[in-house]
């Protein structure tokens, strides 16, 4: 399976898929015009790897991943998509896998923090919450 890597733009967060490092990071800013388009890719390439790693249950049980959010801004559409994302990464865990997820936020702007709080609550995954001070 090929990695995942999307440019950062005014209006659409940096992306990677880091395959061999079991890594995906979603950074910058998101509020895409076309939000539907943007992370309908980025979902199903999740989704595939997920898929691939979910075949190889010997693997499972010593695998962790990583996921990052170094989010500056979210708007609630983008939201949901995260939402979808942390759930295909979340199956993970479920089979026994080690998924570490890393939530940026900056002490001044709580509305991050708020963000991944409620992310977190809804999923019911623990996340590492990191001020970037």
């Amino acid at each position: 399976m090929e990695n995942l890597f999307i440019e950062p733009t005014e209006f659409s967060p940096k992306v990677i898929l880091d395959v061999k490092n079991k890594r995906f990071e979603l950074s910058g800013v998101s509020r895409p015009e076309d939000v539907v388009a943007f992370y309908e890719s980025i979902t199903l390439k999740a989704e595939d790897y997920v898929s691939q790693m979910l075949k190889n249950e010997d693997v499972l049980k010593e695998l962790t991943f990583e996921l990052t959010f170094d989010l500056i801004y979210i708007n609630s559409a983008s939201s949901k998509y995260i939402l979808q994302i942390l759930d295909i990464f979340k199956k993970l865990s479920l089979k026994g896998s080690v998924v570490n997820c890393n939530w940026y936020y900056e002490d001044v702007d709580d509305q991050i923090l708020e963000d991944g709080e409620d992310l977190s609550e809804v999923i019911r995954m623990d996340f590492n919450f990191i001020d970037r001070k």
